[in-house]
């Protein structure tokens, strides 16, 4: 494989556009559920942008068993670096104010409705 095809898988796709986070909520006030959540999309965002260096790797495991440790060792390497440049505080930052944002937008509408006694 050349240079350019490695960089290439390596290099993550674009990512996931964020909302602006409202400065009176604050990402530390998550709950466990949410911080789950965030952890969930992170992960999410992560496999949609490194889709073609995770294929990249299962073709090649798919024709090995034991062996896929030592046969797709590159593919793996690759795999992981792009998965290593997609997960970082930024990413994991930009999943909050997502799941910061539904949790504003769900209380806005439970807000708007009226009342019943």
């Amino acid at each position: 494989m050349d240079a350019e095809t490695k960089e290439r898988l390596m290099t993550p796709g674009p990512p996931v556009e964020a909302p602006k986070v409202a400065p009176n909520l604050q990402l530390s006030a998550l709950t466990r559920r949410e911080e789950n959540e965030v952890r969930d999309l992170r992960r999410q965002h992560a496999h949609a942008r490194c889709a073609d260096a995770m294929r990249y790797f299962s073709e090649c495991s798919a024709n090995y068993t034991i062996g896929v440790v030592w046969k797709c060792r590159e593919h793996r390497d690759i795999m992981n670096e792009c998965l290593r440049r997609v997960n970082t505080v930024e990413e994991m930052d930009r999943a909050r104010s997502i799941i910061v944002d539904r949790r504003q937008k769900s209380i806005e509408e439970k807000l708007s409705q009226p009342r019943k006694l």
